[in-house]
């Protein structure tokens, strides 16, 4: 009888082990990310608001995130190192990150290579499955390809809005070997910095211009050292949010399936949150006096034509040339379905 009672027992023990749920049987896990991105501006509110609490629903509260802001644990190169050696389990990179996490992604970001947002979204949808395979090879899972954006020039002094105007300043080259190719090509002087050291340089006047998007010269407060925007879309830079592969196959398989089902979902609000906030950017700095200026249509073409040869004489270097190819493809795809319409 005593052994039928203890059978008993231990059988309704199961039963209502099993009712819980799965996170109320596994052991809770925090995920540490860093990111350069300044606490409660632009890309950090979307993690706030749309990552982690869709980490928190997606794991029925299993896995938190705890993300370390405005760059305080270093630069992206040291948050891709730490990853690597186990101190991080994540970053939200920057288009610098992202070309040194994923090199084949350095072709996305080719001069006028993108006209608008349409196409990225289109090439994006059709190669992020490519990129996150290239992202395995190198140990890290592919969460979210968000976007830096559509990059103008920022200048001090005047308006750059012309080749000669670029051949007159020096510019803050921070994005690696495809910007530096960009301004050799131009025959513009440049002068190298590290993102953490970056602000301090342009207020110091060791250069008077940069290419970048409106959302840093606002979240790091330049727009009050910059005088002039040339509101020309020069490229378009990925980003992207990334952990260790380690990190995420350590998760039980059904919060991997929840995670993956709903990757799009917030990678499309990351995205619509941030286009919104470069274009308010952009608004919020022209209501600050800031000059607005463009360049004409016949020295964007003229800048086009130098630039072009960048794709193929960077290609087997920086990136692949097929993955420039399937680019390319993509894109004559979309722009003979839009034209068809």
């Amino acid at each position: 009888m005593r052994a039928f009672s203890r059978l008993l027992c231990t059988a309704a023990a199961a039963a209502v082990l099993a009712a819980w749920p799965a996170s109320a049987r596994e052991q809770k896990v925090v995920w540490k990310i860093g990111t350069l991105v300044p606490r409660g501006i632009g890309y950090a509110r979307q993690i706030e608001e749309i990552l982690k609490p869709g980490v928190q629903e997606a794991t029925d509260g299993l896995l938190s995130l705890k993300v370390y802001y405005g760059g305080v644990l270093g630069d992206d190169e040291d948050y891709l190192r730490m990853i690597r050696e186990g101190r991080l389990d994540g970053t939200g990179a920057s288009a610098q990150g992202a070309l040194m996490a994923c090199p084949e992604m350095g072709a996305l970001a080719l001069p006028f290579l993108f006209s608008g947002y349409d196409e990225v979204d289109y090439v994006k949808s059709r190669l992020f499955p490519v990129f996150d395979e290239m992202l395995r090879e190198r140990e890290l899972k592919f969460l979210l390809w968000v976007d830096q954006g559509f990059d103008q020039f920022y200048s001090v002094n005047r308006p750059v809005t012309s080749v000669e105007d670029m051949r007159r300043g020096r510019f803050l080259t921070w994005m690696g070997p495809m910007e530096q190719a960009f301004f050799r090509r131009l025959s513009a002087d440049f002068v190298h910095v590290e993102v953490p050291d970056f602000n301090d340089a342009l207020r110091r006047g060791r250069a008077d211009a940069y290419l970048g998007p409106p959302i840093w010269a606002v979240a790091t407060q330049l727009y009050s050292v910059v005088k002039y925007i040339n509101m020309t879309d020069v490229r378009y830079s990925p980003a992207m949010c990334t952990s260790s592969l380690s990190a995420w196959e350590a998760l039980p398989g059904w919060c991997q399936e929840n995670i993956e089902k709903r990757l799009t979902t917030w990678q499309d609000a990351f995205c619509r949150a941030s286009r919104r906030d470069n274009a308010k950017a952009l608004e919020a700095m022209r209501q600050y006096g800031l000059t607005m200026a463009r360049s004409t249509a016949e020295e964007k073409r003229r800048m086009k034509e130098m630039l072009a040869p960048l794709g193929q004489e960077l290609a087997g270097d920086l990136y692949p040339p097929e993955v420039l190819e399937q680019i390319r493809g993509l894109l004559a795809e979309y722009r003979d379905k839009k034209a068809s319409r």
